[in-house]
């Protein structure tokens, strides 16, 4: 196959193959169609109006977070606790790198929570194994896709062999080689997507879960959008200057909905308590994006971002499961009930 160099996002190039790729700041990819989304209104398990996800990126400093690692992984002890004692399963994306070099201890945890871990592939930032400037999955062919998810699994599976049944790349960033990649690697579902186009109006994929086609060709993975646009980091780490499309969105949904636009804890949980709400009274679906490298911060004050602003979410969604209004689930679970759902088979 001949490929050709794209420019994708800023003046950054990728190998786009015939069908190009995605980055959820980035343009609308080449030839890529939702096939099969799940309608709005969609009836979920035990009668539930609403489907949603609380999902993490376990990354530490291996992107581009800015806190304390090691505090990161003892927070997941307490994370982790929280979550079981309020029957809220959660899905954690670990880079392999970070499971290798810390040990199974903290994944153990999220295991015994009765959560899912996923791969967010070996690495986070791919120069950091291939050098120079490019970072991206979508900047390498099928051989690097490859080696960046089937490591990433292997990791993991080196101390808990059989649980990883998903994916999310770093950036949710892919091309058509990161989909054939995950083909040949069995993997059931990805969260890659995002749902909002607050940063380019008309890009957002909307909530429902929905298999990808790019080009003439369908994949049998299911595709989890997630939100990228008022997840965490916007709220507690980016600033105007160096993050502004970010703040941006942030500010543009809170004007939407009339609340108010403040970087702080409550603020936070403010606006992914509307999301949820939102999600309730549209009877669709949400995916939940924490990073918790940046509930960790180098310097501690006398205010807890995992204690004031986590747990008032994990609470919300716990209230939610009671009031039989959401169904709490893991992204492999619901890529269960899509592929029953839509016909395609249950466990994969």
């Amino acid at each position: 196959m001949k490929t050709v160099e794209r420019s994708l996002v800023e003046s950054v190039k990728h190998l786009s193959g015939r069908y190009g790729g995605f980055s959820f700041g980035g343009e609308l990819p080449d030839g890529v169609t939702t096939v099969d989304p799940l309608p709005k209104g969609t009836v979920f398990p035990n009668g539930a109006r609403a489907a949603l996800l609380l999902t993490f990126d376990v990354e530490g400093t291996y992107s581009n977070g800015t806190g304390d690692m090691r505090l990161e992984i003892d927070n997941y002890r307490r994370i982790c606790r929280k979550l079981r004692e309020s029957q809220v399963p959660a899905t954690f994306h670990v880079v392999g790198q970070m499971a290798e070099e810390h040990g199974p201890g903290f994944i153990e945890w999220m295991l015994e929570a009765g959560c899912e871990v996923a791969s967010h592939g070996y690495v986070h930032d791919l120069d950091r194994r291939h050098g120079g400037d490019r970072v991206y999955a979508g900047h390498y062919g099928l051989k690097e896709n490859l080696e960046q998810i089937r490591d990433g699994i292997n990791a993991i599976h080196r101390f808990f062999p059989d649980t990883v049944r998903g994916v999310r790349m770093p950036y949710g960033h892919f091309n058509e080689f990161t989909y054939d990649a995950m083909e040949q690697l069995g993997v059931i579902w990805s969260s890659n997507v995002g749902i909002d186009d607050f940063l380019r109006p008309g890009q957002g994929f909307g909530s429902m879960p929905f298999r990808m086609k790019l080009g003439d060709k369908l994949y049998p993975i299911v595709e989890i959008p997630l939100d990228t646009q008022t997840y965490d980091w916007t709220i507690w780490m980016a600033d105007e200057r160096t993050n502004r499309p970010f703040v941006d969105a942030v500010r543009t949904y809170a004007s939407t909905r009339n609340l108010a636009f403040e970087r702080t804890f409550s603020g936070g949980v403010a606006i992914w308590k509307e999301r949820m709400r939102e999600a309730v009274e549209n009877q669709t679906s949400f995916t939940l994006l924490s990073h918790p490298i940046n509930l960790a911060p180098k310097r501690s004050g006398s205010r807890d971002p995992v204690t004031d602003f986590l747990f008032p979410v994990i609470n919300r969604l716990h209230e939610l499961r009671q009031e039989g209004k959401a169904w709490v689930c893991t992204c492999g679970q619901m890529a269960d009930f899509y592929r029953l759902r839509t016909g395609m088979g249950g466990n994969g």
